[in-house]
């Protein structure tokens, strides 16, 4: 089915993004210098020579487009499993379908199990004329499931021990019932589901702006209702070289303060409509950058930034985007990740919007992860630069000949 002239693919996995093809730069030795951070061949924030040791990535990217199904790699020890008998019932909706089923099918018969006790115990007094167990457990099911009954005297020989144990099982069954179906009720309409129509932008981007060096990406939402109130959190996990510790590493978790959505003026809400553009700047206070005294203010120049990172030992930016879910009411948290394999030098993105010829803004989802050498052009003809107007991002779009009509027409 065409969508806005792009082929909806939601469903096949289409290979990873190419970066789109370049002139390499023609000296090998200015990779190094200052000048390669704006016009050099663009590499990843990794660097091209740093060995690093094979570390797992945090948050996974193996869902449709390489986009996160928010699978957290930590392996955790020394937990407490008592814990979660406390909370069961999210402990049974995080199981999956097999495992549910299981659970399930395990409680319903030792529901029918117990309670055919009492049917052979009762079968003398009441006159039911059981004579085996399996015949207590077909009368437990028949009981409970409400089939029918199959004795010999439907009111038990008037029998009050028969008559107090129907109305425990059948409450018992019914409250059973009413907490499957709560169960199956939240596994399927788990809201998780709805962030795999959030798509990230495959690679971020180091930008320079004015001497100052910038981290951004992109997100869109492929549904046609948008997600409301759509906020982000950015972290950085990255490892330092700590010779105190024993094994000379140390883990730190950081906040990434965002210059857009800007935080003071629009609350930190995203607007979904059309593609955003989330950018950090990288000054002395962000994690990207080296570690000075904390009396120093400012930027870091771009050389610097590129070196921190390339002798960084490991370096992950997560990224989590929660809103509401207009129809259910359902909070909704996409995540994202981006390594430093991820992340590139001298690129910038390209037009992702277009306007058509019935004049209606379209949106390519491939497009989103489509970059370009700075000193390139974008294959539309148009600018591939983005200009920042104050707290607003604008990008190019493309317009078709015939989408906008004259003024005398």
């Amino acid at each position: 089915m065409p969508c806005c002239g792009m082929q909806c693919c939601l469903f096949r996995r289409r290979r990873r993004p190419a970066l789109c093809p370049e002139t390499t730069s023609s000296s090998d030795s200015a990779s190094d210098s200052a000048e390669d951070v704006y016009h050099g061949k663009p590499e990843p924030a990794s660097g091209k020579k740093q060995r690093r040791r094979q570390i797992h990535r945090i948050l996974d990217r193996e869902g449709v487009e390489f986009q996160s199904k928010g699978i957290f790699h930590v392996l955790q020890t020394r937990r407490t499993c008592a814990v979660f008998l406390l909370d069961f019932f999210h402990t049974v909706i995080h199981l999956p379908f097999p495992g549910l089923f299981a659970v399930t099918l395990t409680v319903y018969f030792a529901c029918f199990a117990f309670f055919a006790l009492f049917w052979i115990w009762f079968t003398d007094i009441c006159s039911i004329g059981l004579d085996t167990y399996r015949d207590a457990f077909y009368l437990s099911v028949e009981t409970q499931m409400t089939i029918g009954y199959g004795v010999p005297d439907p009111n038990f020989g008037e029998c009050w021990e028969a008559a107090i144990l129907i109305v425990v099982q059948t409450v018992v069954g019914l409250m059973l019932d009413a907490t499957v179906i709560g169960v199956v009720f939240q596994k399927l309409a788990n809201a998780n589901a709805r962030a795999n129509t959030m798509i990230f932008s495959d690679t971020a981007l180091l930008e320079v702006e004015n001497s100052c060096t910038y981290l951004r990406f992109r997100v869109a939402d492929m549904s046609f209702r948008p997600l409301s109130q759509a906020t982000m959190q950015v972290y950085c996990v990255q490892h330092h070289r700590d010779t105190s510790q024993p094994r000379g590493i140390r883990v730190e978790l950081a906040a990434m303060q965002l210059e857009e959505p800007d935080t003071d003026i629009h609350n930190g809400i995203i607007f979904l409509g059309l593609p955003a553009m989330v950018s950090h700047k990288i000054d002395y206070s962000s994690p990207l950058a080296p570690d000075v005294p904390s009396t120093v203010t400012g930027s870091p120049t771009p050389a610097e930034v590129k070196t921190y990172l390339g002798q960084s030992p490991y370096l992950e930016v997560l990224v989590l985007l929660s809103g509401t879910e207009e129809s259910t009411g359902a909070v909704v948290e996409a995540r994202h990740s981006y390594t430093l394999e991820d992340i590139f030098w001298n690129r910038t993105y390209g037009t992702c919007v277009s306007i058509n010829g019935q004049g209606f803004h379209c949106v390519d989802f491939h497009a989103i992860h489509h970059t370009y050498a700075l000193a390139t052009q974008d294959p539309s003809g148009l600018g591939v630069h983005s200009v920042a107007h104050g707290v607003s991002h604008t990008f190019p779009a493309i317009v078709h000949d015939n989408a906008l009509d004259s003024e005398d027409d």
